[in-house]
Parts: structure tokens; C-alpha cells; sequence
């Protein structure tokens, strides 16, 4: 490169920018698909990217590492005794914590967790060695009465807590006075001293003793210390948590990625939009003696510059966002898996890199891709009208072609998949390949619709006609908005489904009138107190263990084969008379359909558990289903249960009342018997808090949902936008020819209703499709559990209101344009002649 040529590029790059000085709008289209795809996408990745940071400290709590964990075999806590004994023989490295879930006055679940933050590990109080992480706060009043809660600032905004008020639960029992401030891995959780928690829990035991670090020979004496009713186990949580969440940011990222796939088709359109008026500022610089070399090089800086700028704005928009979206994620993860996931979010530098390796590879494609297209004409290009038409038929036409090579990869990639990821290529393949062949279907439809109205008169055949100039520039919008409304339909129908699926299992598990959950209720006993014959017709006490099987935490739990809820136990598959056969018969076993589907178990397999005794074996008879439960499960009669294992610790009670007894005679014995007021629900308030779960686990989903298919939205504008700016000259010359605004509006708005309306139709058997392969394959291999697909029209029709009102807005804007800016255009018509 001689001296003078990197001035003479220098030129080329301005003169290629300078385009968007004379047409911003064309720079804020770019900039709208760029933003759109890298916001949506870099969202959901910082969110993955910090929910996994959080996974990796899981075994930390509140800022001290715990190695190991020290449980009560019978799940009935430890007592203070045992604690202090330990302390005492020397092992500082213990802490006590106390973990419980309340409940606010509207029923929202609340997560407290409670320390000694004196007794912590040395070295792991806080920040800068102090044990409330900050200077500032006061240290008697959190550990004397009226003591404090601890609210992380979203948290405490999200429940209306101010500073220094105290927050009512349900039962009517106040938590201590509110400071707005939190810990580190406190999460959506309440942070309080161990004393408060036991004095507003009315406990005299902790959870759990919490174990920092520590060497192998101090963890044997340690064990070797600890009374018989006491355990030690090595803290797993990190482990499990990746593996437990890993299929739920799999299906996170891969809307993300659908996101940034129809950010792309806005860049597409606003790049066909800017080409109209950069083939004369191209062939102008070709003319002047510019080489295709330096002009490419000149391309490939503008595509660096938009990846650059894009990028950027992308990210912080997608920073807002996570923002926004991190709430209904973090209580979700916290609900369904225990994970503590914190408020403050981070951009590492791999998301950055990631994303902006994302955008260049786009832009190759929608931005530098079409320009150096333009490079491979001639100078002075002499083809016509119909060359162009013929060009276009040779792009639907290599667009089919394209479409039945992905979908032939799709359908062998659906006999040979074995992976959520794999399910998520199958996915993606399906959508490409119908987008694809959209334009040619399109075309083809609209050729029928001409040969329908041969014999019509002129006025629709001409407006009908039309729609051949504008289908070039609206295919590629198409296409988005058939990915957008592909994703939306099939995503909805996944989500009632499984709503639908969940609400009747609840109606059918859920079925006592109400459940306690207290370490101080002697369960059985309770159940078996003549005094609480008048009101009580029977109850269901459970009992379990937590064991590891095939290295993922597992549960076993113990029921009882007469009552109600276990006689009607609902089976997803089974052998013949499996419910009698396994209350009746030695070592058989019921496994939820995750131990099935996820753990690879078959009806009549032998399963083998580690037991009190050694390897047990045991006979699968059936699988029941377990909505939201990422854990394997199994069920055996109670008293197999205490044959395998001798310390079962209770997992609940339920309570079924004789008829015409009101819920009060029931909560007075509970409170006689030593449970505490918000350790026992009413069904209704069970199936109601289940639902709110539901609802906000799919909160993210239907956000990006709406997103995407607004994104689709401003791909439309950009296309009809760009048909407005290429034909205002032909607009003008009809104009002057008598043809009246309202005409000119049917002419633009009619073949665009024509090809949304087919896109619609299109999108609605492509949905199912999509709809099916999410509950029939890629939720099964992802969750575990299968459900009906329950289709529905009103999902469809919806979305058909809602396009035809994005249609609508685009016209009005589009009109708008139309109206400012035809009377110049007839005035430069006029001075032309």
C-alpha cells in the first residue's frame, strides 16, 4: 500500500459513512436490529453468567465457606447443647445456621437464613475482618431485641419495606425492624441474627451446623466426636446446582439466540433500505477510480465501526435488562433448586467478547455480504425491470432449496437426538427451514390469488398485483416475523399446557384439607391422639431420606398405603396393579418420571439404593408424575422405608377434617401441640402459591416472547419504509395521474395485510410443530416430565389481533411519511419535465 492510500481509504470510509449523516433513520434501523438482537441475547447471558458465578460460591454461606455440613439424622435439628460442646472441644471452624420459609400476609413466600456471625470462621466475617461486613452498622441492635432484619434493597423495594418498619407474615407475627442492607450469598433471602430467628420461629434447635474449612484428620475427629444422632457430609451444593439448572439456561439461551437471529432480519431490511441510495455513491467512487480492493477494505471498516458502536449499545441496553429480569429468575432458581443468586450483576469479559464476535459475524453477513455484492456488478449497470424480477425468483428459488437441505438436517437430526442441545439445533433448523421457504409460498400463493381474480375488475387486480413490487422487500420481514410468531405460539401452547398440567395434578396430590410442616410435631402420634377424633377423619404423616443415587441428590420417601392421596396416587406409567402390588409386596418401588426419563429407568428394572444395610435392590412397578421437582424421587410403603433406613425424618403432614368441621378446631390442636402459627396451610393457599410460582418462573419467557415479536414489528416498518423511499417517484406519477391518497394506501396496505395474513396462517401449524417437539421431546429430556399438548385457537387469534395492530401502527407511520413527503416529490416530478 503506497503512502497515499491509506489517505485515499481514509476518504472512501468517510464517503461510505456520510450516508447515514444525509439519512439518520436509515442508521437508527441499523442500530435498532444491532441493539435489539445483542440486548435480548447479552440479557440472558449475564443473567446465565451470574446465576452460575452464584452456583460456584454455593458453598458459602453469607460470605464463610462451608466445606461440610453437620445434619441430625432424623431431620429434627440440632440442639444448642450439641453445638456448644463442639465449640468447646476446640472445632472453631462450626457455625450454626437457621433456615426457614414464612410466608408475607398475601401469602408471598419469604426465605430467612440466620447466623452467629461472631462464631464464623476466622478470617470470614465480613469485609476487612469485621463480623456486619460494614463499619457502620450497628452491632447491639442486631444482636439484641428488637434485633434487625436484613432486606436486600430489590427485595425490600419489591415487598414495600422501608427502614426500620416490620414486615407482617401471615400468621400475624412481625419480623424485626427492616434495614435495607445485605450480605455476601444472601441472595433473596432475609438475613437476621440466630437469636432473633429462634425467638420469631419459636425453635430451640438450629437447621444445621455449618462446617468451614477444614483438613481431613480434623474432619475425622470431628466426625468421630459428634453424637449419634448427628452426622457429617461434605457440602455438594456447587456440583448439584450446575447440574440441576444446566437445562433450564440451555432453553434460556437458546430464545436468546432466536432474539438476536431476528435482530438480524431488521439489519437485512435496513440494509436493503440503504442500498436504494448507496448504488449512486458507490458507482459514483467506482467511477472516480476507486478499486473494488480499497472499497472492500472501506466495507469491512464500516461493518467493524456498526459491530463496534452496535455492540455497545446493545450490551448496556441488555445490562438494563437483566436488570429488569433478574428478580423473576433469581426467585424462580431460589423456589424450584435452593439457589441463592444475588442482586448485583456483572458484564465479564467473555460476554463481551461473545457478543461482539456475534455481531461482526452478523453484520458479515446482513451488512458487508450485500454491499460487496453490489462490488461484482458492473460499473454502469444497463439490465431492466424484468431482470430484476428474475433475480428475485432465483433468491426464492435458492431460498427453497436452502429450506429443504435444513430440513432434511432437521429430520436427521431428530432420529439421532440425544441432548438438549442437540433438541435445540432440531428446533432451530425447523424454524430456518420454514422462514426459508416462506417467500416462495408466499409467491406462490399470491400467483393463485392473481388467477383467482382474472375476471375481477381492474381496481383490485391492480392493487393485488402489486404486491409482486413490494414481496422484495417485505421477504425478509416476513421471514422475522414468522420466526417471532413460530416462537410465540409454540412457547404459549409448552406454557398452557403445562399450567393446565400442573393444576390438575395439584387438584389431585394437593387433595387434604391441610399440611404441616413442624420439627416439633410428633406427626404419628398426632394423628393417633383419640383426642383429636371429633374433627380429624384421617391424616397422611411422610416420612424420607435424602440419599445420592447416580450422583445427584435423591429423595426416598415413606407413605402411607391407606389414605386417601396415596390410594388415588396418579400413575404416568405402570404395570398391572401396580398401587396394590407395591402396598403389598416386598421391595417394590414407585420412581418419578425423572428417574425414568433423566436417570434412563425402566418399568421392571432393579434399582439399587444405598440402605442402613448395604446396596438394597429394588423392583420399578411404576412412574408417577412430579411437576417441578428437579430431583429424582422415590416411593416406598412406610414401614419398607424404616426397614431400609433407621433415621427417617419427617417430611409433613396432611389432614383431611370430617365434614362440617371448620379449620379452626383443627389449628387449636396443632397449637397444643406445640406448632407454631404459619407451619401449617390450607390446600387453597398451597395450590395458589404453586401457581404464583408457575407464573413467575415463565415471567422471562413471555418477556422475550414480547420482545422478539416486537422486534418483528420494526422489521416490518423498515420493509415497508424502504418499498415507500424506492417507489415515491412511481407514487408521485400515479398521484398525478388521479389516483387518490386512499388509493395509494389500499395499494401499500392490502398486499401487506395479504402476505402477514399468510404469514399468520403459516405460523400457526408451524407452532404446533414447534409446540410438540418442546413437550413431547425437548422438556422431557430437559425437566424430566411429560404432560398432554393441549392446543388451543386462542393463542392463535390473539396473536392474530396483535399483528394486525403492529400492521396498523406501521401504516399510520408509513402514511404519515407518505403524506409529508409525496408533494415534494410530484413538485420534483413536475420540474423533471
Amino acid at each position: 500500500m503506497t503512502p497515499a492510500e491509506p489517505e485515499r481509504l481514509g476518504g472512501v470510509v468517510r464517503a461510505l459513512l456520510s450516508h447515514y449523516w444525509r439519512h439518520p433513520w436509515q442508521a437508527v434501523f441499523l442500530l435498532a436490529g444491532l441493539v435489539a438482537g445483542v440486548a435480548l441475547w447479552s440479557a440472558v447471558q449475564i443473567i446465565n453468567s451470574h446465576a452460575r458465578a452464584s452456583y460456584a460460591e454455593a458453598d458459602f454461606v453469607l460470605g464463610a465457606q462451608a466445606t461440610h455440613w453437620i445434619r441430625s439424622r432424623s431431620g429434627d435439628g440440632i440442639a444448642q447443647a450439641d453445638y456448644i460442646a463442639l465449640r468447646r472441644a476446640g472445632f472453631r471452624q462450626v457455625f450454626p445456621v437457621v433456615q426457614a420459609r414464612v410466608s408475607t400476609a398475601d401469602n408471598a413466600p419469604l426465605a430467612i437464613i440466620a447466623t452467629d456471625l461472631l462464631a464464623l470462621p476466622a478470617g470470614m466475617a465480613g469485609e476487612g475482618g469485621d463480623a456486619l461486613g460494614d463499619a457502620n452498622l450497628d452491632w447491639l441492635a442486631f444482636v439484641q431485641a428488637p434485633y434487625q432484619a436484613w432486606f436486600p434493597a430489590a427485595m425490600a423495594d419489591e415487598l414495600g419495606v422501608a427502614e426500620g418498619e416490620q414486615l407482617v407474615l401471615r400468621d400475624g407475627r412481625a419480623l424485626p425492624p427492616a434495614l435495607i442492607a445485605a450480605r455476601e450469598q444472601q441472595g433473596r433471602q432475609i438475613f437476621m441474627d440466630v437469636g432473633a430467628a429462634l425467638s420469631l420461629l419459636g425453635r430451640d434447635t438450629f437447621t444445621a451446623l455449618a462446617v468451614g474449612p477444614i483438613s481431613p484428620d480434623t474432619a475425622a475427629r470431628l466426625a468421630a466426636a459428634l453424637p449419634a444422632e448427628l452426622m457429617l457430609e461434605a457440602n455438594q451444593q456447587r456440583l448439584d446446582l450446575t447440574q440441576l439448572t444446566a437445562s433450564l439456561h440451555t432453553q434460556l439461551t437458546a430464545m436468546s439466540l432466536l432474539s438476536f437471529a431476528v435482530g438480524l432480519f431488521i439489519v437485512f431490511n435496513a440494509v436493503r433500505f440503504s442500498l436504494w441510495y448507496r448504488r449512486p455513491t458507490l458507482r459514483t467512487l467506482r467511477l472516480v477510480g476507486v478499486s473494488v480492493r480499497a472499497l472492500t477494505l472501506a466495507i469491512v471498516a464500516e461493518t467493524l465501526v456498526w459491530s463496534v458502536v452496535g455492540c455497545a449499545l446493545g450490551l448496556l441496553a441488555g445490562f438494563g435488562i437483566s436488570h429488569a429480569l433478574l428478580p423473576s429468575v433469581s426467585a424462580s432458581l431460589q423456589n424450584l433448586y435452593g439457589a441463592v443468586v444475588g442482586a448485583d450483576l456483572l458484564l465479564d469479559p467473555v460476554t463481551i467478547a461473545i457478543a461482539w464476535g456475534m455481531t461482526l459475524i452478523g453484520l458479515a453477513f446482513a451488512l458487508a455480504w450485500p454491499l460487496l455484492l453490489q462490488l461484482r456488478g458492473p460499473v454502469l449497470p444497463g439490465g431492466s425491470a424484468s431482470a430484476g424480477v428474475l433475480a428475485e425468483a432465483r433468491a426464492r428459488r435458492v431460498l427453497l432449496i436452502g429450506a429443504g437441505g435444513l430440513a432434511l438436517a432437521a429430520v436427521i437430526v431428530y432420529w439421532q437426538m440425544a441432548s438438549v442441545i442437540e433438541g435445540f439445533v432440531l428446533l432451530g433448523l425447523v424454524l430456518f427451514a420454514a422462514a426459508w421457504a416462506l417467500p416462495q409460498a408466499l409467491a406462490s400463493a399470491h400467483r393463485l390469488l392473481g388467477r383467482a381474480l382474472a375476471g375481477a375488475p381492474l381496481v383490485p387486480r391492480w392493487i393485488v398485483s402489486d404486491g409482486w413490487a413490494q414481496l422484495p422487500a417485505l421477504r425478509t420481514a416476513m421471514m422475522a416475523l414468522l420466526l417471532a410468531l413460530t416462537a410465540n405460539l409454540g412457547v404459549e401452547t409448552l406454557v398452557g399446557s403445562f399450567r393446565t398440567a400442573l393444576a390438575g395434578w395439584l387438584d389431585q396430590r394437593i387433595g387434604a384439607d391441610m399440611y404441616v410442616n413442624s420439627a416439633q410435631l410428633d406427626t404419628r402420634g398426632f394423628v393417633a391422639d383419640p383426642a383429636n377424633a371429633g374433627w380429624l377423619a384421617t391424616g397422611h404423616a411422610r416420612t424420607g431420606v435424602t440419599i445420592r443415587w447416580q450422583g445427584r441428590p435423591t429423595k426416598v420417601y415413606g407413605l402411607d398405603t391407606t389414605t386417601p392421596d396415596t390410594r388415588a396416587l396418579p400413575l404416568a406409567q405402570s404395570e398391572p396393579d401396580a398401587l396394590a402390588r407395591w402396598a403389598g409386596g416386598e421391595r417394590l418401588i414407585l420412581a418419578n418420571e425423572q428417574a425414568h426419563y433423566l436417570g434412563g429407568l425402566r418399568l421392571g428394572q432393579t434399582v439399587t439404593l444405598p440402605t442402613d444395610g448395604g446396596a438394597t435392590d429394588y423392583t420399578v412397578v411404576g412412574f408417577f408424575h412430579d411437576y417441578g421437582n428437579p430431583y429424582y424421587q422415590f416411593y416406598l410403603p412406610r414401614e419398607a422405608l424404616a426397614r431400609g433406613w433407621r433415621d427417617v425424618s419427617s417430611t409433613g403432614l396432611a389432614l383431611w377434617l370430617k365434614p362440617g368441621v371448620s379449620a379452626e378446631s383443627a389449628e387449636a390442636a396443632l397449637v397444643a401441640a406445640g406448632v407454631q402459627p404459619g407451619e401449617w396451610f390450607a390446600q387453597g393457599d398451597i395450590k395458589r402459591l404453586s401457581m404464583k410460582i408457575f407464573d413467575r418462573t415463565f415471567a422471562m419467557t413471555a418477556a422475550m416472547n414480547t420482545l422478539t415479536l416486537l422486534v418483528a414489528g420494526a422489521a416490518l416498518l423498515t420493509a415497508l419504509l424502504a418499498i415507500l423511499h424506492e417507489r415515491l417517484p412511481e407514487f408521485a406519477q400515479w398521484r398525478a395521474l388521479g389516483v387518490t391518497r386512499r388509493e395509494l394506501l389500499r395499494v401499500i396496505a392490502v398486499p401487506l395485510a395479504l402476505f402477514v395474513t399468510l404469514t399468520w396462517l403459516a405460523a400457526i401449524p408451524l407452532g404446533a410443530l414447534l409446540s410438540w417437539l418442546l413437550i413431547h421431546d425437548l422438556n422431557v429430556m430437559s425437566f424430566g416430565w411429560s404432560m398432554p399438548m393441549l392446543w388451543s385457537p386462542t393463542p392463535a387469534l390473539k396473536l392474530g389481533l396483535l399483528s394486525a395492530g403492529i400492521v396498523a401502527l406501521v401504516l399510520v407511520i408509513v402514511l404519515s411519511q407518505l403524506t409529508r413527503k409525496l408533494p415534494q416529490a410530484m413538485a420534483q416530478l413536475g420540474s423533471a419535465q
